[in-house]
């Protein structure tokens, strides 16, 4: 906990200047902090106004003291646990509703196939009574109602027209929870980018493809990298993705028989050297889009995600094609193209 016993503020004393409060001619003291001058009176003021922003500020972290203590002591306290019981609320009303069609649905047929049943049997029930009265039936008759009761049965057990199916898209999407991790800087390019703001950030000004890399190798563990696209012409190029550390650099390293991942205009990217995938999905990513890379070292996947678009697409890896340690591997194509990594 803090002390009370702070010292004053750095004064200096000066002559014959102007008060910043009164704007009278005793000021006398400048603060060392915000070097404005005060009289006597007012540098008491101000001494008062910092000793305030003081103490709020020990209020301050006292509440998130107390608030990281409480959830050391109790990890169910967490902000996204409230997140989790919303996503599994929410879960659960979506099953019951869907449940409760269904029974509905089938209700409703079962009604409808319960009655054609009815009539059939009120059929089979005629020709029995008949056949008794005028005791007029042979082998035949009965083997044909003893046929006609067995597919009665089986139709009132295992009706033809009433089929249980699960829909092919899943009714609840499953959560994950993943830290994410941006302690990766943009450490090389290849013909023509520039690494700025202690590598958070790329800029490319000329035309033609540039490759940018990672600093960081990746060979087991589970890694998030938050992207945003600052400048991107449009219709313009870029990729996104993972390469292996042993795959010399070139312009057009999206080809390289190591590259995994996804670029604009339809384009995938699956270790095959020269080749490209058009598998009709895709992420048609634009300026100011925030884009999440995960790299899944233990499953052997990466996933490309568009905040913006709400999609996310995913590639398993082959070690064969694309072995560890990877790196985090752009492409750059347009000129004036910029993408930072964010915290």
């Amino acid at each position: 906990m803090f002390s009370n016993n702070f010292g004053s503020a750095s004064l200096t004393e000066t002559k014959k200047v102007l008060c910043t409060v009164c704007n009278k001619a005793k000021g006398i003291y400048t603060c060392g902090g915000c070097s404005q001058i005060f009289c006597p009176k007012h540098s008491n003021d101000h001494r008062e106004e910092l000793n305030k922003q003081l103490e709020g500020i020990i209020t301050n972290y006292d509440t998130i003291h107390q608030n990281v203590n409480q959830q050391a002591q109790d990890p169910r306290k967490h902000s996204l646990m409230m997140k989790i019981k919303e996503w599994e609320e929410e879960s659960i009303e979506k099953i019951h509703q869907a449940a409760e069609k269904a029974r509905n649905d089938l209700l409703n047929n079962v009604g409808n196939h319960v009655t054609i049943l009815q009539k059939k049997l009120k059929i089979v029930s005629a020709e029995l009574k008949q056949g008794r009265e005028d005791n007029d039936f042979s082998e035949i008759d009965l083997r044909q109602w003893t046929e006609q009761l067995e597919q009665l049965t089986n139709d009132m057990q295992n009706p033809k027209n009433l089929v249980f199916q699960r829909d092919f898209m899943p009714l609840v999407t499953n959560i994950r929870i993943y830290r994410v991790y941006s302690t990766d800087i943009f450490e090389r390019v290849y013909n023509g980018a520039k690494i700025e703001d202690n590598g958070r950030s790329v800029t490319k000004n000329n035309g033609g493809h540039t490759e940018v890399r990672g600093k960081n190798e990746y060979s087991v563990g589970e890694y998030a990298f938050r992207f945003r696209i600052e400048k991107l012409p449009q219709n313009g190029w870029i990729f996104f993705g993972i390469i292996s550390k042993t795959q010399p650099m070139a312009p057009d390293s999206f080809y390289a028989a190591s590259s995994y991942g996804w670029s604009n205009r339809n384009q995938t990217y699956t270790g095959v050297s020269g080749r490209v995938l058009s598998s009709g999905k895709t992420l048609e990513n634009m300026e100011n889009d925030t884009i999440t890379l995960r790299i899944n070292c233990d499953q052997r996947t990466i996933q490309l995600q568009n905040a913006r678009l709400q999609r996310t697409l995913e590639l398993s890896i082959d070690l064969t094609k694309c072995p560890f340690p990877w790196q985090l591997h752009l492409n750059l194509h347009e000129a004036n193209t910029e993408v930072r990594i964010l915290d």
